[in-house]
This record gives structure tokens, sequence and C-alpha cells, in this order.
């Protein structure tokens, strides 16, 4: 199963939606029947988590009868999760990206935050503001938090993980080495490109298994299995949820392997006009352009 939130009418409002078959159907057009009221009004698939697995269970009996209902025509993908309370991304999770970086293994798990105003959907632009000269990307696996979470054990951290998405960590490099703090080089407004949908968790292959492929105007910059992270998506879960609740919809960013512009010999940061895509084949193609 896959899930999306698609722009619907004016004023920024979503609803959530199923992507079978290459097209999107209405969550309020399958749960027509009394019992499933509660599945209709749902904006975005944290507005799902929120309601349990009995939710979710009763949403994959629904995906299977996309056939009696219309798909949606007018496609404007929003961030699958518009309002997470949390953004929380790993740092130097990749050896090669250490390397490339010029630095070294760090001893401790890095972890910094981005925003829900950071968010933009598949198909979304990416600000490139005017003090912005040294613009990069990072593309990585999401993991969106299924059901509260508190200081889980590795063992038991894959029964947190609702499913799994794309996200595009835009780095702001000048910012982010030369001010105290990444907040500004990594949380500015569309900085955090999210989609385009989440594939459920019973659904998705094993992580080590999935290949994150990223290309800028269509030239591969980056191409690496997730197996190659050095802390694991369940050692990340137990470790930030041991001092941080994790809630329904939040979501993990679990670092970038190497190919940044950074890490070239002559840099080649983002431009307008460029349009970055992250793949990963299970999930799907995250695709933005950068504007001025």
């Amino acid at each position: 199963m896959k899930l999306a939130a698609l722009y619907t009418g004016h004023g920024g409002h979503t609803s959530l939606h199923l992507l079978g078959n290459g097209q999107y159907f209405a969550v309020d057009r399958l749960a027509v029947e009394p019992e499933f009221a509660h599945l209709r009004g749902l904006r975005d698939v944290g507005d799902l988590y929120v309601l349990g697995s009995t939710a979710v269970d009763e949403l994959r009996t629904l995906a299977a009868s996309t056939d009696h209902v219309d798909a949606t025509s007018d496609v404007r993908l929003a961030p699958p999760v518009m309002r997470p309370s949390k953004i929380v991304c790993v740092g130097l999770n990749y050896l090669a990206h250490i390397e490339e970086s010029g630095g070294t293994k760090p001893e401790r798990i890095v972890l910094f935050a981005k925003y829900p105003s950071s968010l933009v959907g598949s198909g979304g632009q990416v600000r490139r503001p005017s003090f912005s000269t040294e613009l990069d990307y990072e593309g990585e696996l999401a993991v969106v938090i299924g059901r509260r979470t508190s200081a889980v054990s590795p063992e038991d951290a894959m029964g947190a993980i609702g499913g799994y998405t794309i996200i595009n960590d835009i780095s702001d490099r000048n910012l982010q080495i030369t001010e105290p703090q990444w907040i500004r080089g990594k949380a500015l407004d569309t900085f955090a490109p999210l989609g385009p949908v989440v594939l459920d968790a019973a659904s998705a292959p094993a992580i080590n298994d999935m290949r994150i492929v990223t290309r800028v105007n269509g030239e591969v910059r980056q191409d690496a299995l997730c197996s190659l992270m050095i802390t694991s998506v369940p050692e990340l879960i137990s470790y930030i949820s041991a001092a941080i609740t994790l809630e329904p919809g939040d979501i993990i960013a679990t670092g970038t392997p190497s190919g940044v512009a950074l890490g070239m010999a002559v840099p080649q940061y983002l431009q307008s006009g460029d349009r970055v895509s992250v793949v990963i084949d299970e999930i799907g193609e995250l695709s933005n352009d950068i504007v001025a």
C-alpha cells in the first residue's frame, strides 16, 4: 500500500489518497460505508497514523477496492505528512559521505532538526534564497513513525515504523559551515522535499535492500544501498526515542550517502533552474525544481 496527500481545491487543503496502478484514489471515496466513517476527512498520512493500527488495517482492506471508484484527475502532490511534530535528521551516517566531506567518523550519533515549514511535496519548488551561494542536495530514506514511541529497544524498534518515504535534505553549505548551529543551513523554508508517497511498512522490502539514487538534471550524483548506513534504522529509533518521544507522523531522515556537491573536487552546487530527483524504486521518485 502506498499513501499520498494531494492538494484539493485552494487554500492548501489536502486529502489522503491511495496510489494504485499509477493512479490516485481518494480515501474519502473508498470509505463510503458507515463503519469506515472515521477514515473520511483525513488530510495526510499523519492523520491516519494517529487513528492507530486498526485504522491502518482497515485501509489496507479498502485498498483492494479501488476498481470501484474513479481516480483523481487533478494530481498535485503535497508532502505525504504535512504537520509532523518533529523532523529528526541524522548526519554523517554513511562512511563514504564522511570521507568526501573531509571529516572523520563521529563518536556519537549526529542529530539535527528541520521544521514543518521546510516541507514541500514532489513537484513543488525549492526556493534558493538570494543569500544562498552553496546550495546542496542530500537524497535520503525517511522513516515515518506509526505509533507513539518512547524508550524502545532496537529489537522492538521496527514496530514503531508506519512506513517509508524519501526526503531531500537540502543544505546551504556556506551557512552550515560558517554558523555555530546548523539551523539556517538545514531548515530554511522548502529545504525538506518529501514524498512522493509513503510506502506502508507491511509492503516494504528490507531496508538494506533499498537503494538511493539522486540525479541533478538527469546526471546521477548519488547511488548507494541503505545497507551502508553506519547506524541502522532500529538503532536510530531506539537512540532518539530514549530521550525524545516520537509521535505518529514524525519523520526520521536517516542520512545521505556520498556524491553530494560539497564532496566534489570542483563543487557543482544547485542553481536556479536545476531539477533534483531522488529515487528509491520501491517508493517512487521525489522531484523538485530549484527556483530563485
